[in-house]
């Protein structure tokens, strides 16, 4: 029999033997699984290893994760190296690496757009009288 390592709530109990259940598993096996999933895609960091995912994606045959998934305080470096291949024949050129970590002009407009809305909902941005945007005092 292993160790307990954590005591978790009730209700998270629950809702991980639900989700066991639905699965058809254990809740430990089910547990462990994710457990381990989880480790291999931080690989011990706590930064997601997008690069792990991507492999994982492709050897089950579905399109790679796009950039929504890194952590947000992933610095440029980090980005470039999780959209590198390893494969020579596969290169990246700078504007396609540029394209790859910051997306297409349009798309980084919209996810600009996208931000200062969700800012502004939060009251933490305005617009300013002449145009742009301002930080509130709140």
């Amino acid at each position: 029999m292993g160790r307990s390592v954590a005591s978790l709530p009730d209700e998270y109990v629950d809702q991980l033997s639900a989700e066991a259940d639905e699965l058809g598993l254990s809740r430990s096996k089910y547990v462990r699984q994710r457990l381990e999933a989880g480790r291999l895609l931080f690989q011990s960091s706590d930064k997601l290893s997008t690069e792990t995912l991507n492999d994982l994606i492709r050897q089950d045959g579905s399109s790679a994760v796009d950039n929504e998934l890194e952590n947000p305080d992933s610095d440029i470096t980090e980005k470039l190296l999780a959209n590198l291949p390893t494969d020579e024949s596969q290169a990246l050129e700078q504007d396609e690496l540029q394209k790859a970590v910051f997306g297409t002009k349009e798309e980084q407009l919209e996810a600009i757009e996208t931000a200062l809305r969700e800012l502004n909902e939060r009251g933490q941005v305005e617009p300013a009288f002449d145009g742009g945007y301002v930080k509130t005092n709140e």
